[in-house]
């Protein structure tokens, strides 16, 4: 097979030809992803989600021992036997401090009379709460719209058609002037 300089130029022209596509076509893409993140404009929104948590626990408490101890007064009593007892009335104050986990309670109990009763009972409850927490990162990007001038470009072209004055298929590469739609 004998080559000649029309097939020699036809065999180069379709290397560059294939070069100049593939170059434009990478310069293209380059362009693309920087006008992408050119355009994007990135922001954060935070929700945090809280949560209640409730426990029941059931504490019994035993030793109480009285902190102070008023007499108010003594009443003598006789028994079937002829006997004398001395029965005293006081008053009694009780405070205990009871925990669970973190949660405390402050009690001051009030007590009288012969056979004890109850006058009153104050509670000062302190809870502790741990707030949960859920935060949600969202990122949003939003696309810059291009300006009637900033879609102009110059770039490598290829082109094929019919010379309608030589009569003949051509191609041709060169230097051009795009628009982006």
């Amino acid at each position: 097979m004998k080559l000649t300089n029309n097939t020699l130029l036809w065999v180069a022209t379709l290397i560059i030809l294939g070069f100049i596509i593939v170059a434009s076509m990478q310069h293209n893409l380059i362009n693309k992803y920087k006008d992408i993140l050119n355009a994007m404009d990135s922001t954060v929104t935070t929700e945090i989600k809280y949560d209640t948590l409730w426990k029941d626990t059931t504490v019994i408490e035993t030793k109480f021992i009285p902190k102070y101890i008023k007499e108010l007064k003594r009443d003598t009593v006789y028994t079937k036997d002829g006997d004398t007892l001395e029965l005293a009335r006081e008053s009694k104050r009780f405070d205990k401090t009871l925990t669970i986990d973190k949660d405390t309670a402050d009690l001051e109990i009030y007590t009288s009379g012969i056979e004890t009763s109850l006058d009153s009972l104050k509670m000062a409850l302190k809870t502790h709460s741990d707030v949960i927490t859920n935060t949600v990162t969202v990122t949003k990007y939003i696309e810059k719209p291009k300006t009637f001038w900033k879609r102009f470009h110059i770039q490598p072209q290829v082109t094929s058609g019919y010379d309608i004055i030589n009569k003949q298929w051509g191609v041709t590469a060169g230097i051009g002037v795009g628009f982006d739609i």
